[in-house]
Order: structure tokens, then C-alpha cells, then sequence
């Protein structure tokens, strides 16, 4: 059977040092180092190991592959065919068998809730519920439980019987064949595992150690390596010749996976079975088939004195198994915590709003830049709509044919179209820049809102309250109304001095022109405009029309430069405009948080000291916890002793 085992009893060695771990695990979830989201389940891990430390029941799984032999091994265990084939269970659960002194029976928990046993009325009236004959024999009860439409109703199996393999103390799960379609069949034989004391796999000898078999060793068992017996069934479907190279390619097969001295029990649980029945009812049996159950007998005692010698070391290795776990958990839990935290404290150390007074300048340097930008291109863009050409075939078409005949008339209508066209372009000018520096200024207002909302609801967070969005201060983007009166002073009612044709006919030719320079552009000056009476006097129409246009154009275009600059300045005045309502719309902001800022500012502040503190906690949480697995690893190391 092998060495004594370094840990060989409860209380000596093992049972003392799980209790100061569970212990320090209680007082790091009574802190503040770990989340309370992973706090529940972490509790609910710990109880599981002080139940199993406590407990003293050892439970012995049995594994296997679907049709490899298992449910006839549990019968031959049993000496009769309790338990259905594989094949037919259709049932999700583990089936648990214990020992009862002198009666047998079964108990099951169903989906709902409820718990039943067998025998009695209950059971009866809950099975009539699939049309299932009443069960007179635990044969019969079980049958209808794992593979009758009941299966799929059952959450606990509870099989109770005086069979001395079980023993008091003892209990012996059968899990479902982890190589069935069914997924949750191989989760249950994966939950079992984690519950195993010792470890019972059934290896087929006609088809030993399957790639499904060998995932299933390295996977979910290999916490039980230490503690597996190989039951080696089927031995009797090969021949006698071939048996010994079987048993010895599984053990090299084990060998390659680490396990040292593997425990390998070749048997012929089918014959046996046919054995013990034979006996029961008086038939005689073949030397064959007595040379099987001799085999089986042999490898059945080897389980018993296993159970026996290694029930303390086994149950203890359970028990270290799963308070490694629970270390791992708590260091993987407090070394994410200590990671979130450090990602708290980078964003409170990055967050630009404390410094509110930079963050609103930021923001009325872009505001101002983009605005005033937009406006004068838009000014730009509306008076390149204005063409100089359209305004001269206006002046033309004025004093074509024989209208300049009525030089009065003639001059009047010159001076209202050149009027109402640089009205017009000044006008649509000045509201092309004032309309978009609205729209741009809006735009900016909102963009500002928005970004201190996120910035105040990150802050506030990281504070420790609770984010909410913030009523941001609204302001009237006002612009001032367009300015025009130099325009209108500039293009006043041309013509009001032109009284008479005479004016223009006569020798008074200079005044009326002075006159006609003062009503198309009074700034350029009358000096410009006298030039105009020169050509008056009786001439043919064609000379006086091209005298009349020659003196025209160069005051309309005078009257055109001084009413662009007179449009720059209204452009003045409309960023003047921007500015008021940037500089408004910003003092709201400081009155109405710079305190509430300040606020925040000094509570992330204390946050981040906070967090450091936290940090540090968390860290101290993971390096003890690592520490710790590596002392319980010691220990269950030491009950790793060849079986």
C-alpha cells in the first residue's frame, strides 16, 4: 500500500493550519480590501471549506467514459444489479450512495424543492405522474428515477444500503459518463471531482486510455492524480495472452502524465457479477469465471484498505485542495480590485477640470478663434456674390437710348441703383457674418455644456458621489443689430439737390456735379464729384453718355471702397459682439462652480489619498494570500504518498 502518510491525522497537523487561514480570510472579508460584489460568493467558498474540514464522511468517486464498465463495477460493489447501464440513465445528476445499517432506500430533491424517499405513498403518487408502474423493489424505484421521463425532474439522488464496501462513513458518487453527448453530464462529473476524496477510474480494457479519458485525467482530475485507483474493466474481452501488455501500456501511459506508482486493479466486474449471482441461486461456476471473481475480490479489498489507510491524508487533501482555491480566488480578487483602484487614482490624477479657471480659458480661445473665423468668412463669401460688372450694366442701361436726354432723370436713377446695390451687398454682408458667428456661437456653447458636464460627472464620481449631470448656466447669445446708418449717410437720397436739367446744360455744370458726388458717396467729397459738370452742355447723345459714364464710374467705385470700409467696421462691432457673449456665458460658469469645484477638487483630493491607502491594502491582501498558497501547497504536498 505504500508509505505512511505525512499527514495522518485531524487535528495534528493540517486541521490547526486550515483553521488560521479560514480565519484570515474571515477578517480580509470583514475589510475593505475586496470588493463587495465578489465579498457573497468568496463567504460562500469559505463555508464549503469548513464544512468539508468538518466533516469526516469520505467520499469516493467513480468516473468513467459511457459503456466503459462503470455502472457494472458499482453493481459487482453492490452483489446485485442495482444500478441501470449507462446507456440508459438519462438522468442529470450524481447518484450519492451511502450506508444504512439494516434497511435500504433511496431520497431525492426535485426541481421544485420538493424531498421525497422511497418507500412511501408520496414516492408512489409522484411517480404515477409518468405512468410508471408503483416500484416494489429499490431496483425498480431507482430504474424509474434515472431513466424514465422522472430523470429530468431529479436535482439530488440519495441511494441508502447495507452494503459493506460503503461502510459507515463512507459514500460513493456515481457520476455520469463525462463522455456522452450531454454537456451537462461532463460538468457533473467535473462538480464531483472538486467534492472527491479518492478517485475511482474505470479504464476499459478494450479501449484503454482514450484521448476523451486522458483530457478528462489532465483536466479536471489532475488535483486527484495522487489519489486515483485505476479499476482496469473488461479484462476478460481480451485474450489471457494480451492482458499483461494492457495493464502495463495504461500504467506507462499514467507514468507519462507524472503519476509515480500508479494503482492499477485489472478485474472482470461483468463475470463477477455473473459469479456472485450464480452463488446466490446455487449454480455451480466455472474455474474460469472463478479465477474472475477471485480478481475482483482482490481488487476490491485493495480499494477497502486504501479507503482505510489514506481516509485522514485524502479527506485532507480535499480540504487543502479547496482552500487553495479560496486563496487564489481572494488573491485574484484583491489583485483586480488593486488594479481598478490604481485606475481611479490615474484618472483622478489626470482629470483636468480641478483647474476650472484653464479649462474655461481653453475653451474662450477656441470659442472666439472659431467664431470671428466663421464670421469672416461668411462675410467674405457673400460679398464675393457681388459683382462689379452686374452694378455697371445697371449704370449703363440707365442712361442708355435717349434717356440721356433727361440728364436729371437720368442721374436720379443712376444714383438709386448704385444706392440700393451697395445697400443691399452691405446689408447682406453684415448679416452673413452676423447669422453664422449666432450659429457658430451656439454651437460652441453647447460643445462647452457638454464637455464640462462629462468632466464634472467624472469628477463627482471619482469623488464618491453619485454623477449627475449638472444644470449648466444658459446665457442669450446676443449680437448687436446691424449698424448701417454710415451706409445710409454714405448712399443718402441721391438727387435731392437735382432740380433742374439746367443744372446740367447750363455753365452750372460743376455744382450739379458736385451734387451728384455728394448723393452717390458724400465722403469721397465733392472735390470728385464737380469733376462730373464738365461735360455738360449740348452735346450728342452718344458723347454725352460716354462724358457722363466716364465721371460716373470713378465715384461709384469711390462710393464702393468707402462702403467697404464702413462694412469692416459693422464687422468690428459684430465681434465685439462675440466677445460680450463669450466673456457673459463664461462668468456664469465661474459663479455658479468655481465652489462647487473647489468642492470636488478638495474631496478627490482626500479620494486619492484615499485610494493610496487602498492600494496598499490590496497589495498586502495579494502578497499574503500568495504566500499562503504556497504554505497550503506544503501541506498537501505532504499527502501525496505512493498508494
Amino acid at each position: 500500500m505504500g508509505s505512511k502518510p505525512v499527514i495522518d491525522g485531524s487535528a495534528e497537523t493540517w486541521a490547526p493550519a486550515v483553521g488560521e487561514h479560514l480565519n484570515w480570510i474571515r477578517d480580509v472579508l470583514r475589510g475593505p480590501a475586496l470588493p463587495a460584489r465578489r465579498r457573497d460568493e468568496l463567504w460562500s467558498g469559505l463555508r464549503a471549506v469548513q464544512r468539508r474540514a468538518d466533516d469526516p464522511e469520505l467520499r469516493i468517486a467513480v468516473f468513467g467514459e459511457a459503456s466503459s464498465g462503470k455502472s457494472t463495477l458499482l453493481n459487482a460493489f453492490l452483489r446485485r444489479r442495482l444500478l441501470p447501464s449507462s446507456a440508459r440513465v438519462t438522468t442529470t445528476v450524481t447518484t450519492v450512495l451511502r450506508y444504512h445499517d439494516g434497511t435500504e432506500g433511496l431520497r431525492l430533491r426535485t426541481a421544485d424543492g420538493t424531498e421525497l424517499s422511497w418507500p412511501s405513498a408520496a414516492f408512489g403518487d409522484w411517480a404515477d405522474g409518468a405512468r410508471t408502474p408503483p416500484a416494489d423493489s429499490l431496483e425498480a424505484a431507482l430504474d424509474q428515477v434515472l431513466t424514465t421521463d422522472l430523470a429530468l425532474l431529479v436535482r439530488d439522488l440519495e441511494v441508502r444500503s447495507p452494503v459493506r464496501l460503503l461502510g459507515d462513513g463512507v459514500a460513493l458518487l456515481d457520476t455520469p459518463g463525462f463522455s456522452v453527448t450531454d454537456p451537462g453530464h461532463r460538468e457533473l462529473a467535473e462538480a464531483a471531482a472538486g467534492l472527491a476524496d479518492l478517485a475511482v477510474v474505470v479504464v476499459p480494457a478494450v479501449a484503454a486510455m482514450s484521448m476523451t479519458l486522458t483530457d478528462f485525467l489532465t483536466g479536471p482530475l489532475r488535483n486527484h492524480l495522487d489519489r486515483c485507483v485505476f479499476v482496469i474493466t473488461k479484462i476478460d474481452l481480451i485474450d489471457e495472452d494480451e492482458r499483461g501488455g494492457t495493464v502495463e501500456f495504461v500504467g506507462d501511459r499514467l507514468k507519462a502524465m507524472g503519476i509515480v506508482d500508479p494503482l492499477l486493479l485489472p478485474c472482470a466486474p461483468g463475470k463477477a457479477l455473473e459469479e456472485i449471482g450464480g452463488q446466490a441461486g446455487g449454480l455451480r461456476t466455472a474455474p474460469e469465471h472463478q479465477s474472475h471473481l477471485s480478481g475482483f475480490r482482490t481488487a476490491e479489498r485493495r480499494l477497502l484498505r486504501l479507503a482505510m489507510d489514506r481516509r485522514e491524508s485524502a479527506i485532507a487533501a480535499t480540504v487543502l485542495t479547496l482552500l487553495s482555491r479560496l486563496l487564489a480566488a481572494v488573491e485574484e480578487t484583491a489583485d483586480a480590485q488593486r488594479a481598478e483602484q490604481r485606475r481611479a487614482e490615474r484618472a483622478l490624477a489626470a482629470l483636468s477640470l480641478p483647474d476650472f479657471p484653464g479649462f474655461l480659458d481653453a475653451w474662450t480661445r477656441r470659442a472666439l478663434d472659431k467664431v470671428n473665423a466663421g464670421a469672416e468668412y461668411a462675410a467674405r463669401s457673400a460679398a464675393a456674390r457681388s459683382e462689379r460688372s452686374e452694378l455697371d450694366d445697371k449704370v449703363v442701361s440707365a442712361v442708355a437710348g435717349d434717356k440721356i436726354d433727361n440728364i436729371r432723370e437720368a442721374a436720379s436713377e443712376v444714383s438709386r441703383i448704385v444706392r440700393l446695390h451697395l445697400r443691399q451687398e452691405a446689408e447682406r454682408t453684415a448679416r452673413a457674418a452676423a447669422g453664422r458667428a449666432g450659429e457658430l456661437l451656439a454651437a460652441e456653447a453647447e460643445e462647452l455644456a457638454r464637455n464640462f458636464a462629462a468632466q464634472y460627472g467624472t469628477l463627482a464620481g471619482l469623488a464618491g458621489e453619485a454623477p449627475a449631470a449638472p444644470v449648466v448656466p444658459v446665457t442669450n447669445l446676443e449680437l448687436p443689430d446691424l449698424e448701417l446708418s454710415g451706409i445710409d449717410q454714405a448712399l443718402t437720397a441721391v438727387g435731392a439737390e437735382l432740380t433742374a436739367v439746367d443744372n446740367w446744360r447750363t455753365g452750372g455744370g460743376a455744382a450739379a456735379g458736385a451734387v451728384i458726388g455728394s448723393m452717390i458717396a458724400p465722403g469721397v467729397g465733392t472735390v470728385i464729384g464737380g469733376a462730373l459738370g464738365a461735360f455738360v452742355g449740348k452735346r450728342g447723345r452718344d458723347t454725352a453718355r460716354t462724358q457722363f459714364l466716364q465721371k460716373a464710374r470713378p465715384l461709384i467705385a469711390a462710393a464702393h471702397s468707402e462702403v467697404t470700409a464702413l462694412r469692416s467696421a459693422s464687422l468690428q462691432r459684430i465681434s465685439q459682439g462675440v466677445g460680450d457673449s463669450v466673456a457673459a456665458l463664461r462668468q456664469k460658469y465661474e459663479v455658479e462652480f468655481s465652489d462647487e469645484i473647489v468642492r470636488l477638487t478638495l474631496a478627490n483630493e482626500r479620494r486619492r489619498a484615499a485610494l493610496v491607502f487602498d492600494i496598499a491594502a490590496a497589495e498586502q491582501t495579494v502578497a499574503h494570500a500568495r504566500h499562503r498558497r504556497e504554505q497550503v501547497a506544503v501541506l498537501r504536498r505532504g499527502t501525496s504518498v505512493a498508494l
